[in-house]
């Protein structure tokens, strides 16, 4: 995990803590929520999107779109 990661989990793994009114003994749960959470942000920020580009709809339907290019 690199620094900028660590630092962003401990971040959320706080405001986790606070959200929960500061209990005792959940510190473990609490980063791995946070680890989860910030993997899931991650991940969603690298998924390509595919209706961006009509490749999905052309990729379904064999046919490329046929909206006016101008």
């Amino acid at each position: 995990m690199t620094e900028e990661n660590e630092a962003r989990v401990r971040q959320r793994a706080h405001a986790i803590w606070e959200a929960q009114g500061h209990p005792e003994g959940l510190a473990t749960e609490h980063w791995r929520q946070a680890e989860a959470e910030i993997a899931q942000a991650q991940a969603a920020v690298q998924l390509p999107n595919p209706l961006a580009s009509g490749a999905a709809a052309q990729a379904l339907t064999g046919k490329r779109s046929t909206k006016a290019r101008g």
